[in-house]
């Protein structure tokens, strides 16, 4: 059996032939399980019975059952966070637990940095042990055995990826879209009833469930309706998604700009083939729907009543502020509001400050800042420079896309194997991520597009003054030109007067209070 060295307390109680209960403290062992497939049958190997054969194995080594820690999680993804494991590492780091057992090494590691992490703290002496032999982590040869077991699972890891995502390419390019079973308007086996006991979805209910998307569509596209009054009507209906829920405005905004409807395959957000699949839609009406939800802004649309309003940040955590009626009245009689940093939507609560008080020396800082020549030169040289670079930047870009083309070209005519294309690729993939993330920071609102000639201060003044709200939050935009504004809090010294220096632009000189 590989690897004999077990823990030194298995091996102080062979010696002395002290049984459990004659004073010796037995050794404590953690059984760890993670959900994953037989690769002989493709069987799901059930975490319950991983736990039950690792507290056998337990018992034949003369240990007690620590914890037993489980994720049903992939140990192959880098990016998965696996709660348990970690878990798993405190104790070995803490002294808590003495070893580990797993019904396979694979259940535990499938990448190198994981077994190394687990030596660094364990290399005085733990257990690494399964129903197929056991490694002692104090031990080299040990080690080294398992060094080579997690490279051969990592590898085979490496190159199960590598078959299946080539084998999902070339589905793509024959028109095969990669689904997750049935889709909403599709052919398929029904979703809703048990695995294994699945049957195909009656053909009027595609007809139907088609019918829906074609007359959304096309609502949808006149104005006629909005997303929720879709997601009421389906959800009334008994038009229920695929997998059986009820609909949601954000479900039914994603079912109608699916490329699939209007036949087409996309992969990553860019349409790469034409479908086998019979279009739903036409495609005229699906590059009508891409273009309606493209223009239109995500997220809260800004009120009308405080100029403020998500521009400006608290000045502690960085959450935008919002506005809100607040006790009192102003002399004039109307009801007082407050500008404040709401703990409801993830702020910190620390920041409050009146509204017409604030909304003065945000009115001060754009007159100064829009009548400055300096300012509106320095908005110019900065707009020349981000032209010149967005230009080279979409230059790099289309040469790369170009080196992509070629290699593709090169591997379908078979000039290149799959491995020299992949290594040929991957510097391409990662420059073209680059140059897309400096790409879209270039075209981003953040940058600086504000006037390239300053106005009279009493002009600018005068359009604050009359325009509306939407206005000052248009001029207050245009003065920040990318720049942060922030509110601080307020001065603990017990003054109630309002102190104009905590509107500030982020990372201003403030003078000391």
């Amino acid at each position: 059996m590989a690897g004999n060295h077990l823990c030194p307390y298995i091996e102080c109680m062979g010696d002395l032939g002290v049984g459990a209960g004659q004073g010796q403290r037995r050794p404590v062992f953690d059984s760890y399980a993670r959900l994953s497939r037989v690769p002989e049958t493709g069987e799901l190997e059930k975490i319950e019975t991983q736990h039950a054969d690792n507290r056998t194995v337990i018992e034949r080594l003369g240990g007690v059952l620590g914890e037993e820690l489980d994720d049903g999680l992939s140990a192959w993804k880098k990016g998965v966070r696996r709660p348990d494991w970690e878990t798993l590492l405190e104790r070995v780091r803490t002294g808590e637990s003495d070893g580990i057992v797993v019904w396979h090494t694979d259940r535990l590691f499938r990448q190198p940095r994981d077994l190394e992490t687990l030596i660094d703290l364990g290399d005085e002496g733990f257990l690494v042990a399964s129903a197929h032999g056991q490694h002692d982590l104090a031990s080299s040869d040990d080690r080294f055995i398992l060094r080579i077991q997690v490279a051969q699972a990592a590898k085979s890891s490496d190159d199960t990826q590598r078959r299946t995502k080539r084998r999902f390419a070339v589905l793509r390019e024959k028109g095969v879209a990669h689904v997750a079973g049935r889709a909403f308007g599709f052919p398929g086996k029904d979703r809703t009833q048990p695995r294994g006991h699945r049957q195909e979805v009656p053909a009027d209910v595609v007809e139907r469930e088609r019918a829906a998307l074609r007359d959304a569509s096309q609502r949808v596209l006149s104005r006629e309706v909005t997303q929720s009054d879709i997601a009421r009507e389906w959800n009334a209906a008994g038009l229920l998604t695929a997998t059986g829920n009820t609909w949601t405005p954000v479900a039914v905004r994603g079912v109608l700009l699916r490329a699939r409807n209007a036949g087409f395959v996309e992969h990553d957000g860019v349409i790469v083939g034409r479908s086998q699949d019979e279009p739903v839609i036409s495609e005229e009406t699906f590059e009508r729907l891409q273009a309606l939800y493209a223009g239109r802004r995500r997220g809260r649309v800004a009120g009308n009543t405080y100029v403020a309003s998500g521009i400006v940040e608290c000045g502690v955590c960085g959450t935008p502020v919002s506005g809100k009626p607040h006790q009192g009245t102003y002399p004039d009689g109307v009801k007082r509001r407050q500008y404040r940093c709401n703990p409801s939507r993830r702020g910190c609560g620390k920041v409050a400050a009146d509204v017409r008080a604030v909304d003065r020396e945000l009115r001060a800082f754009v007159i100064e800042r829009l009548s400055d020549p300096r300012h509106a030169q320095a908005i110019s040289d900065t707009r020349s420079r981000t032209t010149a670079r967005l230009e080279e930047v979409l230059a790099e870009i289309t040469e790369c896309e170009a080196l992509q083309r070629g290699l593709s070209e090169r591997l379908g005519r078979r000039e290149l194997t799959l491995d020299n294309f992949d290594r040929a690729n991957e510097p391409l993939v990662k420059d073209l991520a680059r140059l897309t993330a400096e790409r879209d920071t270039l075209r981003s609102p953040a940058t600086p597009s504000g006037p390239t000639e300053a106005e009279a201060a009493e002009t600018i003044a005068v359009k604050w003054d009359n325009g509306t709200v939407a206005d000052q939050r248009g001029m207050l935009t245009r003065a920040l030109s990318g720049e942060r504004m922030v509110i601080d809090p307020a001065p603990k010294n017990g003054r109630r007067t309002f102190d104009p220096a905590r509107v500030h632009p982020k990372n201003a000189t403030q003078p000391a209070a």
